[in-house]
């Protein structure tokens, strides 16, 4: 009995390699929202419409996808400065 409850507990267990290319397309997606946002800014929308613009009126999204547009940001210049 308590053997059959502990596989099903390590059956329930993910690995993070598992779940890693969920977590790239979400951030990215992320980032692909802050880059909307700036690109609004850019054409003259203020903050709050820029944010509405692009989905990010919720604050925690909206860090969020500044941190997933920066991460993304940097891994593409470091590959690039690499060649």
């Amino acid at each position: 009995m308590i053997s059959n409850i502990s596989s099903r507990l390590m059956a329930l267990h993910l690995s993070p390699f598992i779940l890693e290319p969920d977590l790239t397309r979400c951030m990215e997606m992320l980032a692909k929202q802050y880059e909307e946002y700036l690109g609004y800014l850019e054409i003259g929308f203020d903050g709050a419409q820029a944010r509405e613009k692009a989905e990010l009126q919720d604050s925690l999204k909206f860090k969020t996808a500044y941190h997933a547009w920066k991460a993304c940001h940097s891994i593409n210049k470091n590959l690039v400065s690499q060649f």
